[in-house]
């Protein structure tokens, strides 16, 4: 019992070792693991800011809340009971 208690220690060592090195060796990145690309658009400060002059017209692209988001729901009568 003690033989088959001690195997079964030695095993379970063994194969703990071998896991944390093989998540600690530096490689190529397994397929499944990669990151989707995100598939909304990013928000933050260079977002908000239009490139060459573009400013995006749709109010569920916009930053929500800014004056720009409100009037191009007002422009596209989503704002409740007002009309265009």
């Amino acid at each position: 019992m003690r033989l088959v208690a001690s195997a079964l220690g030695a095993l379970v060592l063994a194969a703990s070792l071998a896991g944390s090195a093989a998540a600690q060796t530096p490689g190529k990145q397994p397929t499944h693991a990669k990151k989707a690309a995100p598939h909304y658009q990013a928000q933050g400060p260079s977002a908000a800011q239009p490139r060459n002059g573009y400013q995006e017209q749709l109010a569920d692209k916009m930053r929500y809340g800014s004056s720009a988001w409100w009037e191009q729901m007002r422009r596209e009568g989503r704002l409740g009971g007002e009309t265009p």
